[in-house]
C-alpha cells in the first residue's frame, strides 16, 4: 500500500432502519457499530421529493417510491453525536435546492458538531419537478452550484466576508460557528465527465463523486480525469458499488456480496468505495458480518 493512496470504506445508511425497529434509532446503531468497526466514511443520499414518473423514467434508479430519505445534513447531524471516527458525507447533495448563503452555515454548523469530520458530496440534482416544487429554478442550475461553492468558501473563511455574483450579492457579511476545517473542507462534485464537468471538479473541489457505471467505463473515467489535471493536485475519487434495480427488499436471491466489485474499484483508482447493505443484511449482526470482509480487503 506504500505506493498508493490509502484506501477507504464508507457505509450508506440509507434504510438501514430496516435492521432494527425501522425507526431513525435503528439507524443511528448501524452508525454507531459501523464507527466502531473502522468504517472511514457514513453517508446518506438526498432528495426533497421524488415524482412518480421522473422515477419511473430515472434508468436504473434503484429506490422504491416509500422509502425513507431523511434529509442528509439534519441527519447527519445526529450521527455525529453517536460517532467519534466516521467521516461524515453525502452521496449526494441536491446542492442547488438549498440558498447558497443558508447550505454554507448548514454544512459548517455540521463540521462544528463532528469537530471537523465532514466533507461534502454536491451534485446538481435530475428531477425538474423536485426544483419546482421547491421552489427552486432548475434550469441553470449547474451555474448555481458553482456559485454555492464560491459563497460556502468565502464565508468558511470568516466574517467580513463579500460575494458579488450572478445570483448571490454580499458585503460584510459573518456567519458563524465556522467549519473547523475552513475553507479546506473538502468539497466532491458529483457530475459527468463532461469536458466543462472536468473543468468544474478541477476547479472548485478537492474530488469527483462518480455515479455508478460499468467498471471499464469508470476505470477509463478516472483516466481521463487524472490526464486532464495533471497540473493539479491529485484529485480523490470516490465511487459506489453497484444497487440492485429492486432494492426495495432486503436478502434479494442471487446477488453477490460486493467484495469483488469494491475491490475492483479501489484497483481502478477510487479511493473510497461506498457500500450498501440493505440486500444483505436483516439485522444489526448481519452488518458486521457483511462488513468484516470488505474492512480486511480495504486494509490488505
Amino acid at each position: 500500500m506504500s505506493n498508493r493512496t490509502k484506501r477507504r470504506l464508507a457505509l450508506n445508511l440509507m434504510s438501514t432502519e430496516r435492521f432494527g425497529d425501522g425507526t431513525f434509532a435503528a439507524i443511528l446503531d448501524n452508525a454507531k457499530l459501523a464507527d466502531a468497526l473502522g468504517v472511514d466514511v457514513l453517508v446518506l443520499p438526498d432528495h426533497v421529493a421524488i415524482h412518480e414518473t421522473a422515477r419511473s423514467d430515472r434508468e436504473g434508479f434503484p429506490h422504491s417510491l416509500d422509502a425513507q430519505w431523511f434529509e442528509p445534513l439534519t441527519s447527519l447531524a445526529a450521527i455525529a453525536a453517536v460517532t467519534v471516527h466516521a467521516r461524515l458525507s453525502m452521496n449526494v447533495l441536491v446542492a442547488p435546492l438549498r440558498p447558497a448563503v443558508l447550505l454554507a452555515k448548514q454544512i459548517a454548523t455540521l463540521d462544528a458538531i463532528s469537530y471537523g469530520r465532514v466533507e461534502v458530496a454536491l451534485g446538481a440534482g435530475w428531477q425538474r419537478e423536485e426544483f419546482e416544487a421547491t421552489e427552486r429554478v432548475f434550469d441553470g442550475r449547474f451555474g448555481v452550484l458553482e456559485e454555492q461553492i464560491e459563497v460556502c468558501r468565502a464565508l468558511w473563511a470568516g466574517g467580513p466576508a463579500s460575494h458579488h455574483g450572478p445570483r448571490v450579492d454580499f458585503d460584510e457579511l459573518h456567519s458563524y460557528p465556522l467549519p473547523p476545517q475552513g475553507i479546506d473542507l473538502p468539497i466532491l462534485l458529483g457530475l459527468k465527465l463532461t469536458e466543462r464537468g472536468i473543468r468544474r471538479i478541477g476547479d472548485l473541489a478537492q474530488g469527483w463523486a462518480a455515479p455508478p457505471m460499468p467498471m471499464q467505463e469508470f476505470s477509463d473515467s478516472v483516466a481521463k480525469l487524472n490526464a486532464a489535471n495533471t497540473e493539479r493536485e491529485r484529485l480523490k475519487v470516490t465511487a459506489a458499488v453497484t444497487l440492485p434495480l429492486d432494492s426495495s427488499s432486503p436478502r434479494a436471491q442471487g446477488i453477490s456480496h460486493p467484495l469483488d466489485e469494491a475491490l475492483a474499484l479501489w484497483e481502478a483508482g477510487a479511493d473510497t468505495v461506498i457500500v450498501h447493505p440493505l440486500m444483505f443484511c436483516n439485522s444489526l449482526r448481519d452488518l458486521a458480518t457483511f462488513l468484516e470482509p470488505l474492512l480486511e480487503a480495504r486494509d490488505s
